[in-house]
């Protein structure tokens, strides 16, 4: 699976040029604060519109500002595990997990079975009826890529996954994330400050600076 990446969307000081095609299992970006790695994920997603260019998935275009097509995120099928998580505190474990389902309309004995499914695989299991607020960090981080992966999307983001943890925590994560990636032979695009996380993750290591997108 390979996505194709070639637009430009203007940004409040610069514009964001990206051309690039992301074929590696895992592939980090790296780059300081503001330079748009956070507005490349939602152009990806679908969250926000290019301004021009193209964005293809397997040779299915996603998004073509000559065109004017912008396929919806729901049709996108991209995880996105945001940098805060946005988990929702007012539901427990098991509602947060089977969310997207929910918005899918799917039937509730499927989605019971696809969240203890879920569950089991990222040992969460025991925490299904638990209240987001009493988790540590590492067991949110485990619940917001639950999430992610129960719609069985065909990329998955994550936005500085490895944020906030500490350093036991992030280790097991990031065995995780690239457990998860081969285990369900997902693409995998990840955000990162640290340059040990992404050469631990990847050797496909990008860099965004001045707008535009390379080898780091």
């Amino acid at each position: 699976m390979t996505l194709n990446l070639n637009f430009t969307k203007k940004m409040p000081f610069h514009d964001l040029k990206v051309n690039y095609t992301f074929t590696s299992p895992i592939t980090a970006i790296m780059g300081a604060s503001g330079v748009g790695k956070s507005t490349l994920f939602q152009c990806v997603s679908g969250l926000k519109r290019i301004d021009s260019g193209k964005i293809e998935f397997t040779n299915k275009v996603w998004n073509d500002g000559s065109l004017s097509l912008h396929l919806p995120t729901s049709e996108r099928k991209v995880g996105y595990l945001f940098q805060n998580l946005a988990l929702f505190p007012n539901m427990n474990v098991y509602h947060n997990i089977a969310f997207g389902l929910r918005v899918q309309k799917i039937a509730k004995a499927d989605i019971d079975k696809n969240v203890r499914h879920i569950s089991d695989y990222l040992k969460i299991s025991h925490l299904l009826y638990s209240s987001i607020q009493k988790l540590s960090g590492g067991e949110k981080q485990r619940v917001a890529m639950a999430r992610a992966m129960i719609t069985e999307p065909n990329l998955l983001l994550l936005d500085e996954p490895f944020n906030g943890l500490d350093e036991e925590t992030r280790e097991i994560c990031m065995n995780l994330v690239g457990q998860m990636a081969a285990d369900f032979r997902i693409p995998v695009i990840f955000v990162t400050h640290y340059r040990f996380e992404a050469e631990k993750m990847t050797n496909d290591i990008l860099m965004i600076k001045d707008g535009q997108i390379g080898k780091a």
